[in-house]
């Protein structure tokens, strides 16, 4: 918990040297937004991540079947 304070502190202290006239609740709403933003794009690269391990674990299990059936077809003749 103490770290996502000092997370969330430290992007308010870059928001408000970025736009020092601007109000608290200005700024909690736009770090709420940018944090939000890192979360989906987090999330999506994640996804995206898993996406390609599931192809390439069903590629693999392809191969292992080509290779598997060709063993039984030379033992069977």
């Amino acid at each position: 918990m103490t770290e996502l304070a000092a997370y969330v502190d430290k992007k308010m202290r870059a928001a408000s040297d970025t736009a020092p006239a601007s109000d608290m609740l200005g700024l909690a709403v736009l770090v709420a937004l940018n944090l939000a933003d890192e979360c989906f794009r987090a999330r999506a690269d994640h996804s995206d991540a898993n996406g390609e391990i599931h192809q390439r674990a069903i590629r693999l299990e392809q191969i292992v079947d080509q290779v598997l059936a060709q063993i039984a077809e030379t033992k069977a003749g």
